[in-house]
């Protein structure tokens, strides 16, 4: 892989691509060289993301998803940005950049698969 196109021969599974958050996070990894696609349901996605992980797996093929939640500058929050940052741990909402950050380390780890990443601030622990 290319330093100009680090992600080059990766796909990447993002849900709500046309808005917020995924249209973001979509524009990042499709400029660092992945193949995008969009799907309108996150439960389908994570589905989707186990069964592909265990069968592509053996051909160097890996395949994870990453689950954002209270993001700002998405449109996308469930009331006053103000008063939603009291329900996540870290005390603040997450930003863009950070969902980003994380999805292109995880796209570069050969090793990382089948796995469901929370981007929440704590807020859901598995």
């Amino acid at each position: 892989m290319g330093d100009e196109r680090p992600l080059d021969g990766r796909v990447a599974l993002v849900t709500g691509g046309s808005g917020g958050i995924g249209r973001a996070l979509s524009q990042r990894l499709a400029a660092a060289g992945a193949a995008v696609a969009v799907s309108p349901s996150k439960a389908g996605l994570h589905g989707l993301t186990h069964y592909l992980a265990r069968r592509l797996a053996p051909y160097g093929v890996t395949v994870d998803a990453i689950a954002p939640a209270l993001i700002a500058e998405t449109g996308m929050l469930p009331g006053d940005p103000g008063d939603l940052h009291r329900l996540v741990p870290v005390a603040r909402l997450g930003r863009p950049e950070e969902v980003a950050d994380l999805a292109l380390a995880v796209l570069t780890n050969a090793y990382v698969t089948n796995q469901v990443l929370s981007v929440d601030g704590g807020m859901h622990p598995r």
